[in-house]
């Protein structure tokens, strides 16, 4: 019965507890349910969805503009991992599963004025906007980085309520320190496209509308070619042009030209000598040859006025005019026309060098 006794103290001994030698002649018992519980491993779960896009608006009308309110922010764009660290414990209040919860944001600025703006500038915002997404996806995969390191540090760790709390703010501030460690390495993105380049306001469109000039006539009246100067001289003008120019004008988004529209109803009037019909061959013949060569003059004024348009169309197409400016841009060009037409006047003396005079010689 001893022997059985024994045998039975023994196996529970053995089933209680084992040996653990911490030293020479020194021995200790450890139960089983200890022993257990430091070769426990913690479950870590991660609930983390894709980042949810937040957007935020900017205006500006150019490159340049936006970039100006991009920088009054903290930073062109952010990322948030909003992190959430949850525990199980197990009955003797030692951390069991730990479960760490992600709400991504990324904050990304929507241009107010997109759509009204030019196709380039569009193009390079698109640009910029695909290159701060990229960062910030980087951001959240840096995010990712630090979680699975914590789940792996943590998984065979003794851990209690405080001790939880150590680890979970180690975990936060080594996710905020990744974050801030990229965003200084890439200058907040600079370095990898988060940048605005400045795109030039897109050439201006001229259109133009300039016909042959339209004619009309007016009466003077005389029996003999002196009788007909004397009444042209009381006159101003013997002949007349007027180009009749007006323009239109559309602007893009910054206030520089889109579209300029020059109209023009150019017209001439010339004399018409009442009594032509009863003049003899030499007066006709001096009638004739002066209208044909104030005829002629007239329409050199036309030609200077094209010659304008066309200096027009290369500074309107060439030079940035804004729609502040464009009043009084056109109020100077159009005294330069002026200008041009009167040199040439002064210069033909209104036609007269140019063989517009009558000949008297032929009268009765």
């Amino acid at each position: 019965m001893a022997l059985l006794h024994h045998r039975s103290w023994l196996s529970v001994i053995l089933f209680c507890s084992v040996v653990v030698r911490l030293g020479v002649g020194a021995i200790v018992l450890a139960s089983e349910f200890d022993l257990w519980r430091r070769h426990m491993v913690i479950s870590v779960k991660t609930k983390i969805p894709k980042p949810t896009q937040k957007p935020f608006s900017v205006s500006g009308v150019d490159m340049t503009a936006l970039e100006d309110a991009l920088n009054k922010r903290d930073s062109w764009g952010s990322y948030a991992g909003y992190p959430v660290f949850s525990a199980k414990f197990d009955k003797s209040k030692k951390v069991s599963e730990i479960t760490v919860s992600l709400k991504p944001v990324t904050k990304v600025p929507k241009w107010k004025e997109y759509a009204k703006s030019t196709k380039n500038r569009q193009a390079e915002w698109d640009r910029m906007i695909k290159a701060l997404e990229k960062y910030l996806l980087s951001l959240h995969a840096l995010t990712l980085e630090v979680v699975a390191k914590f789940a792996d540090s943590v998984k065979d760790k003794d851990l209690d309520k405080a001790g939880l709390s150590t680890e979970t703010k180690a975990a936060k501030a080594a996710l905020a320190k990744a974050v801030e460690d990229y965003a200084s390495k890439t200058s907040n993105g600079n370095t990898v496209g988060v940048s605005l380049e400045y795109i030039d306001p897109d050439p201006a469109t001229f259109k133009k509308t300039v016909p042959s000039p339209k004619s009309s006539t007016y009466s003077v009246s005389g029996k003999t070619i002196r009788a007909v100067f004397e009444a042209l001289k009381k006159r101003s003008f013997w002949g007349r042009y007027r180009s009749n120019a007006s323009y239109k004008a559309t602007f893009q988004l910054d206030g520089h030209i889109d579209v300029f529209t020059l109209t023009s109803k150019p017209s001439i009037i010339m004399p018409k000598w009442k009594e032509y019909s009863k003049g003899n061959t030499g007066q006709k013949a001096s009638w004739d040859n002066m209208w044909k060569k104030l005829n002629t003059h007239e329409n050199n004024h036309h030609k200077i006025f094209e010659d304008c348009v066309a200096d027009l169309e290369t500074t309107v197409t060439t030079t940035d005019v804004l729609e502040a400016d464009v009043a009084k841009f056109w109020k100077d060009e159009t005294k330069g026309w002026q200008d041009m037409q009167d040199a040439y006047d002064s210069k033909t003396n209104h036609g007269v060098k140019e063989g517009v005079e009558l000949d008297a010689s032929h009268d009765p």
